[in-house]
């Protein structure tokens, strides 16, 4: 059987969440009948990388729709500075992995569930022994995704997250039409993708600016950028970038700025405008109409619009996956390559896949 890649997963992704709308209802009922009539007043999510990412989207939809305290927390965070008094029984503890094999987010789920907290462990590989950790697993329906550089495991675990923070609010959410977005979205991508990797071939580095819900966005696309391409990235809101980081803008600056036609949208447009005349290498992913509204002279990737704004994380980072994954192929590496592929047998930070795929 051949390999798979980062681009292959990439382009699944459509079909990917399809999958979740006709698999994930089954998978959150089972949940909620193992979690029974509990009312959780608070709800934590824990994760690292990618699945961290995910879980920031998720909070948006759970501190939307719940009354709860929403949190989120790294591993680290929640091993040694999170206050165990907050741990009891009307607490509910997400960890989520992709691979249920990051040992630092099992430990969360075991130190919760301890401390008499109810527990879901979210992954992609449900079967693997990290998820028995959790008092229920919730399946995110990805499938096979065997690559470091996570692509589908990120929008379909965020899905998931919707469809069941909705679930546990007694809410609806519709994501019928989200794959065809994505298809639009790769569709707009593909025209001007060949260009677009071959001038950030020799970016120096890469700034990527998205608020909001599109946080979660703009912290996945430029992990993805440190994986694969290797330059230094930093991501901001755009208010953040207004009170500093601003100083560093230069001719050969490299910004992304995600625009979804939400709150902060004018706020953005001001500072594209002022990068655009500062730079040479801006790029905005926004919705169609913002060329309308706005001169936009650099490059322009028009998304679909006129949707719930919590949706356009399900299909805004896929521009930024397809550029890192060719980015990397013209600079002659294959981004399913990892530089160090012992790292986490070395560190003890993940425990290792029955193939190491990392090689």
């Amino acid at each position: 059987m051949a390999r798979q890649t980062m681009k292959q997963c990439m382009l699944e992704q459509p079909e990917t969440i399809r999958k979740v709308l006709k698999d994930a209802p089954g998978q959150i009922e089972r949940v909620r009948k193992a979690l029974g009539d509990s009312a959780f007043n608070k709800i934590y999510l824990v994760g690292s990388g990618t699945s961290l990412h995910a879980a920031i989207a998720a909070k948006y939809a759970l501190m939307r729709w719940m009354d709860a305290e929403v949190q989120v927390f790294t591993p680290f965070e929640f091993l040694y500075y999170f206050p165990e008094k907050k741990l009891d029984e009307r607490a509910l503890v997400l960890g989520i992995s992709q691979t249920a094999r990051s040992i630092g987010t099992i430990h969360c789920m075991e130190k919760s569930r301890a401390r008499g907290a109810r527990t879901v462990f979210v992954t992609a590989e449900p079967e693997n022994p990290g998820a028995a950790c959790a008092d229920a697993v919730l399946d995110t329906c990805t499938g096979q995704e065997l690559v470091g550089a996570k692509t589908k495991g990120f929008t379909s675990t965020m899905a998931v997250l919707f469809l069941f923070a909705a679930a546990m609010a007694g809410k609806t959410i519709d994501l019928s039409f989200v794959p065809e977005w994505m298809e639009e979205t790769l569709r707009e991508t593909e025209k001007q993708i060949e260009d677009l990797a071959q001038e950030y071939k020799n970016a120096p580095s890469v700034t990527l600016i998205g608020g909001g819900v599109l946080s979660a966005a703009a912290k996945e696309g430029g992990l993805k950028m440190l994986e694969t391409v290797r330059i230094p990235v930093e991501v901001y809101d755009v208010e953040e970038y207004m009170h500093g980081p601003y100083h560093c803008l230069e001719k050969d600056s490299h910004l992304i700025f995600l625009v979804n036609g939400g709150p902060g949208t004018d706020r953005a447009k001001k500072m594209i405008a002022f990068a655009q005349e500062r730079s040479g290498h801006v790029l905005v992913i926004g919705y169609k109409s913002l060329s309308e509204e706005m001169e936009l002279t650099g490059r322009f990737i028009p998304l679909p619009e006129g949707m719930d704004e919590l949706l356009t994380v399900l299909f805004y980072p896929l521009p930024l996956q397809w550029l890192a994954n060719d980015t990397t192929e013209k600079k002659g590496r294959h981004p399913e390559q990892s530089r160090y592929p012992e790292f986490h047998k070395v560190l003890g930070s993940k425990f290792m896949p029955k193939v190491n795929y990392y090689k």
